[in-house]
């Protein structure tokens, strides 16, 4: 097993030498100030009153970020992982605060070019040509709305560009037989109209053997393409029209003994098998009406995928799989105030509605004995399968508002809610393909809708100690609807209720000496309620409330720029999440006291990169990444343990005005970590982070 232990060694000896040379230079440098979108309106990254990861272009490219967990990778107090193995039905963690029962809804609001995105089977494929990823940690009710209740992700797309014309290139070659390619075409068409055409493709070979047949898994397979069309029909009214298509089909999910897959592999008699598609278009126009903008979002998505493998063993009896079909569309509507001197506003509306078809299901593929699982089984053929149909419609409606009065040139006092009503819906059917025979839950059918409000405020004051200097404190709610069991419900009642939770917080933030060094600090304390979790009843999992459970820590996070072409930067997590009162878990004990699954106590993030001229046309670039987490729980039972671990990317390159080229690595040390585990009966079986990736990658621009 690769030691993380080497890296602080290895950060030192690339940063130690330039940063003597910055200081002996001690050059001055001018840097544009990053803005963002957090608050749904443009300002400066400082003045945003929560705690904030920022990616730009620049950084996404230099990080190689790829997919949403690379970046979740990159932050502090944050993590994503799948509950599958694979890409789909991933489960996002934002200090601590995760949704730790599949099949309920995320506790994070992923937004995609302000379209929100309802699935999470589709929120980890891969994405190109990114301008910006904005990661808010605590709850985002008041504007992001719907399941915002740990945070909110913001992903913007780089749109067309007026006035240009131009095509991108993006080609990597590396180990594993790791291909991938991006090809980007921006287009003027006159002067108030625009194109950009996107289209990618990946494939990497399988990595992991499996001894039951001798091929290996765990490649990549997947691709896609968008379209966007941006007009100005007029010097107020701009119009961006958005159509997407990805699909991924790569041969993750499977699972070995915890502990031994990295040096045995898989032994599975039925590997698994996946694969997800997503697709949608939109349609945002922009009005300026002086005083305020008017914004429109008009959004349809869908997304469908599916998966069947065995139990991860190698014996060939036990089929496993799914099927889910979701389509959503969403309407909102934001009036955003012109930026003024007295009072910065946001006023809209929100629409949600969705179906979500959903197929789990297990079986034999061998004939089974009588009296086998219980007294009076009866004998069960080959072929035997037993599943839940779970056909779920809802809506969703929402007006907020949020302000920021201007009570003087310092002080500000901050203010928002969110009014917002959820309807749902589930078609539920559980039955087996032999009459009057169910194992794993009650055989029955039920129609069964509820219905939900909720008011989610936000407080708050901020000062500005100095023009660059700002401090804050605010206290806001966060919101979950309530739900159902989607699949083998142990008894008819199969819903569970909303949950909640007061997030009390502060910070600093800073830009000092001409925007050479941000600073960047937070405290939190998270007051939760009716935590949605697996429970346990001797015989059947299924999901229900634990009444209270409690989060605190704090974020720290500095950038420092001390020379032309270096960049240094470090943040730190620091976390204490439990359960306070959960006193039925996924194995029928009391979980009181025990951690949050995802939540590791502390989390370090550091890079260095470096750029410097090495011609009149070419200048040279160095850069080093190290993701650190202490150790952490899979399971709400803390039976299942991650050991910490640090991943080290790094990458070595020339630039030129019109092309790259660079030496990319991916988990350097060759880091042994689990992307998920779990128990199903057999003991803790594991799916593999990936190993080390080594390549070349080119870009160029015509």
């Amino acid at each position: 097993m690769a030691q993380s232990t080497r890296l602080p060694l290895l950060l030192a000896v690339l940063t130690l030498p330039v940063t003597a040379e910055a200081q002996e230079a001690g050059q001055v440098i001018e840097l544009d100030a990053v803005t963002v979108e957090a608050m749904r309106r443009t300002q400066p990254w400082i003045e945003v009153p929560a705690s904030i990861g920022v990616y730009t272009r620049g950084d996404i490219e230099a990080r190689t970020i790829q997919r949403l967990e690379d970046a979740f990778d990159a932050s502090v107090n944050t993590q994503m992982r799948s509950q599958r193995g694979g890409n789909d039905a991933s489960v996002i963690s934002i200090r601590g605060i995760a949704n730790t029962a599949f099949g309920t809804d995320p506790t994070v609001a992923i937004y995609r070019d302000d379209v929100f995105i309802g699935n999470d089977a589709t929120f980890n494929l891969t994405m190109v040509d990114l301008a910006q990823i904005e990661i808010l940690r605590g709850p985002q009710g008041t504007l992001y709305g719907r399941n915002a209740i740990a945070g909110a992700v913001n992903v913007r797309s780089a749109v067309p560009e007026y006035g240009a014309t131009y095509t991108l290139f993006d080609a990597l070659f590396g180990t594993d037989m790791t291909l991938q390619g991006r090809a980007v075409l921006n287009a003027a068409l006159g002067q108030d109209m625009a194109l950009r055409a996107v289209a990618f493709g990946d494939y990497a070979d399988g990595w992991v053997t499996n001894a039951a047949d001798g091929n290996a898994y765990d490649g990549d397979k997947d691709g896609g393409g968008r379209f966007q069309l941006a007009a100005r029909p007029s010097d107020r009214l701009e119009l961006l029209f958005a159509a997407d298509y990805a699909t991924d089909e790569g041969s993750r999910g499977n699972r070995g003994p915890f502990g031994t897959v990295w040096q045995d592999g898989y032994n599975a008699a039925i590997p698994y098998t996946s694969s997800i598609s997503s697709y949608g278009v939109s349609l945002k126009a922009s009005y300026d009406m002086g005083v305020a903008q008017l914004i429109s979002v008009t959004a349809w998505r869908g997304s469908q995928g599916d998966g069947e493998g065995g139990d991860f063993t190698p014996s060939p009896f036990r089929r496993n799989g799914f099927s889910r079909d979701y389509n959503q569309a969403t309407q909102e509507f934001r009036l955003v105030s012109a930026p003024n001197e007295t009072l910065d506003w946001t006023l809209g509306t929100f629409f949600l509605g969705s179906k979500d078809d959903r197929y789990e299901y297990t079986g034999f593929n061998i004939a089974m004995p009588a009296n086998v699982f219980y007294p009076g089984q009866p004998a069960l053929p080959a072929g035997y399968q037993e599943g839940t149909t779970s056909d779920l419609q809802g809506w969703s409606a929402a007006v907020f508002g949020d302000a920021t009065w201007h009570l003087t040139d310092r002080f500000d006092v901050l203010a928002g809610m969110r009014l917002s009503y959820d309807h749902r819906e589930i078609d539920y059917v559980h039955a087996s393909n032999v009459a009057g025979v169910t194992l794993g839950a009650p055989g029955q059918s039920q129609v069964q809708s509820m219905g939900s409000s909720d008011i989610s405020p936000k407080i708050g004051l901020a000062y500005a100690i100095a023009p660059d200097v700002r401090t804050y404190a605010t206290i806001s709610r966060g919101y979950k609807a309530g739900g159902y069991n989607i699949s083998f419900a142990p008894s008819s009642d199969l819903s569970y209720a909303p949950e909640s939770a007061w997030n009390y917080e502060a910070g600093v933030k800073a830009s000092l000496f001409e925007g050479k060094l941000d600073l960047a600090a937070s405290v939190f304390y998270f007051d939760w309620k009716n935590q949605q979790i697996y429970s346990f009843n001797g015989y059947s999992v299924w999901i229900a409330n634990a009444p209270k459970s409690r989060n605190y820590g704090a974020e720290f996070e500095i950038t420092a720029r001390p020379l032309q072409g270096l960049e240094l930067f470090a943040g730190l997590g620091l976390l204490d999440a439990r359960f306070t009162d959960a006193p039925a878990s996924q194995t029928g004990g009391n979980a009181d006291g025990n951690w949050q699954p995802l939540a590791s106590r502390y989390s370090l993030s550091l890079s260095a990169q470096y750029t410097t001229p090495l011609t009149a046309q070419l200048n040279g670039v160095a850069r080093v990444d190290w993701n650190w987490r202490s150790a952490f729980y899979f399971d709400v039972d803390n039976t299942i343990e991650q050991d910490a671990y640090g991943i080290v990317n790094a990458r070595l390159g020339v630039e030129a005005k019109n092309w790259s080229l660079y030496l990319v690595a991916l988990n350097l040390l060759d880091q042994d970590y689990y992307v998920v585990a779990t128990d199903n009966g057999y003991g803790p079986y594991g799916a593999p982070g990936d190993p080390r990736m080594i390549g070349v990658q080119a870009r160029a621009r015509f």
